[in-house]
């Protein structure tokens, strides 16, 4: 895991000091080397940047940025593309490789296919790549969005980072709030891409590839393929047992991949189904052992906050792992402005600070961590996602809208239950796609202006969309950016199975009516049951064996003596 850094210099004015404050400000991405290399064409200066993170292979030899050994090639890339051995393997007879990892088979592979082969690559990832005889510098992201980039450009430099700090650190751009995303802010949570909180700096889209070239004109292009490398899953009736067998060899086989050239892994555990199902899993491919971090409230503030670390300390001690927990108390709260400062832009989400003391402590330990983050876009796992099939079932006319809007406007029950169901009829609308909105926001809907998200639903799968729009964004805005800058913070790579790019096209292909058809995330929830119920005849059975050979002992002494 690394940290990209890029300047194409217009004015031929800049030294390299410049990207040297840039991988100064993101060293924190990749602490284990530092590197930069300079190009000169007709047009313009480049500059590229990185930071370097070794994982796959440790050797100096894999430093970065790489060059082609004709001078002709380079790139600085962050990720990991775990079928990176398959890649190699299709263009072996054309380059001689000097690694072990996964940068010089990406390198190569784009050298060899170009970049729209970036649709082959099995992982996440981002990456500038500089062509010195077309005069071209492209940066490119991968199609989950798991790896960020971001960029500016005006009359004088393209800039580009893993981070906005890195594109503020060269001091060429001016900050300026982007004063329209206070309003995405206070309504989602965060700003709505491609727009940051700064005016003129952008966040690439996933599965795209902007590519800048000798006349300075930029070119955005979607690499993502219409069906995954290897499952072209069709769209069909499976049954429960076909869903459930194929989900459990697909989460076995992404887990198997991110973590064989880690060395030492850990997990990220919860207590919910999630990351337990990892553990579960990952106990069945590596026996005890394995590491994983869970947050605990201090006891004399066990009152607040939920107990979820009552369920982790179980899911621990069944599946034998090496268990480290991390204590909380409102103390904490006084680190909050510190934390806040390793954010590129605010996200009002608690998650940062808790994904941010979890990485702190785990760091000591491992240089990657397992993610439950993904499961329930993919797998349909948030209330929203019930509702919001319960509504399109039964609330779309228009008396039971107004029945239940006036319903909804009685905010003085009691019962959770009561005042659930109460948001529930005060939030929908006969429109849809602004009902699901509802479910989604802050509460700040007043300002909602339906027309500026530009994003229209296909009325024929609804349902569909609305799960399509919580992996889109939410979990792209949110979910993966507070994981990536909270864990590089502390120099650890994040991994996150369920986005494995043949899990993501599996659920596609199951369908939301399918992922909802037992309730919420049910798939994961009957495999984490089954696991248990495996797990508790193993011990059965193990009881049983220990009675045997007890009777059988105390037989044989019964005959000696």
């Amino acid at each position: 895991m690394c940290g990209i850094n890029v300047i194409v210099d217009k004015t031929r004015l800049l030294d390299d000091s410049y990207i040297k404050k840039m991988n100064a400000a993101t060293v924190h991405r990749g602490p284990d080397h530092s590197g930069v290399c300079f190009f000169e064409n007709s047009s313009f200066n480049i500059f590229l940047g990185n930071n370097r993170l070794k994982v796959t292979d440790p050797l100096s030899r894999a430093d970065q940025p790489m060059i082609s050994a004709d001078q002709n090639y380079a790139i600085s890339y962050n990720g990991e593309v775990y079928n990176f051995k398959s890649l190699k393997n299709t263009i072996l007879s054309d380059f001689d490789f000097k690694t072990e990892g996964d940068t010089e088979a990406v390198f190569f592979k784009i050298i060899k296919s170009g970049i729209l082969s970036a649709g082959e690559f099995h992982g996440m990832f981002a990456f500038a790549f500089y062509d010195h005889a077309k005069e071209t510098i492209s940066i490119c992201r991968d199609e989950r969005g798991i790896k960020p980039i971001y960029y500016f450009e005006d009359e004088k430099y393209f800039i580009a980072s893993s981070e906005i700090k890195g594109i503020l650190a060269t001091g060429l751009v001016r900050k300026e709030l982007n004063d329209r995303e206070i309003y995405n802010y206070l309504h989602f949570k965060y700003a709505q891409r491609p727009n940051t909180f700064y005016k003129d700096i952008f966040e690439l889209e996933p599965g795209t590839f902007l590519q800048l070239n000798n006349r300075f004109q930029k070119e955005s292009i979607s690499f993502k393929p219409n069906t995954c490398i290897g499952y072209p899953f069709k769209k069909q009736h499976y049954s429960k047992e076909e869903i459930l067998e194929k989900s459990e060899e697909l989460i076995q086989q992404a887990i198997r991949e991110q973590t064989y050239s880690t060395g030492t892994s850990g997990i990220f555990l919860s207590g919910g189904v999630d990351s337990t199902l990892l553990l579960a899993v990952s106990k069945e491919l590596f026996g005890s052992g394995v590491k994983t971090y869970s947050i605990v409230n201090s006891k004399a503030e066990a009152w607040a906050g939920t107990q979820d670390f009552s369920y982790s300390r179980l899911a621990a001690k069944k599946y034998q792992s090496s268990h480290t927990e991390v204590q909380i108390s409102s103390s904490d709260l006084g680190r909050l402005d510190d934390i806040i400062q390793k954010l590129d832009q605010p996200i009002a989400d608690s998650a940062l600070l808790l994904t941010y003391l979890l990485s702190e402590k785990a760091f000591k330990d491992v240089k990657v961590i397992l993610s439950g983050a993904g499961a329930d876009e993919i797998f349909a796992g948030y209330n929203r996602h019930k509702a919001f099939n319960i509504y399109l079932k039964y609330f779309r006319n228009s008396m039971a809208i107004l029945t239940g809007q006036l319903l909804g406007e009685i905010h003085s029950y009691k019962s959770k239950s009561l005042r659930l169901i109460s948001r529930f009829l005060n939030d929908i609308d006969q429109d849809p796609q602004t009902t699901f909105y509802n479910f989604s926001n802050l509460k700040f809907r007043d300002f909602l202006r339906l027309q500026e998200f530009g994003e229209v639903w296909n009325k024929d799968q609804l349902l569909d969309s609305a799960l399509n729009y919580d992996k889109n964004y939410y979990l792209i805005n949110d979910i993966l950016c507070l994981t990536d800058q909270m864990t590089m913070a502390h120099c650890l790579e994040a991994r996150i199975p369920y986005l494995d790019k043949n899990i993501v096209a599996w659920g596609e292909a199951l369908g939301a009516n399918t992922l909802l058809k037992n309730g919420p995330k049910w798939i994961l929830k009957e495999l984490l049951q089954r696991k248990r119920r495996r797990g508790l005849c193993a011990e059965e059975k193990k009881k049983a064996l220990v009675c045997l050979l007890r009777a059988g002992l105390k037989k044989v002494k019964e005959k000696t003596y």
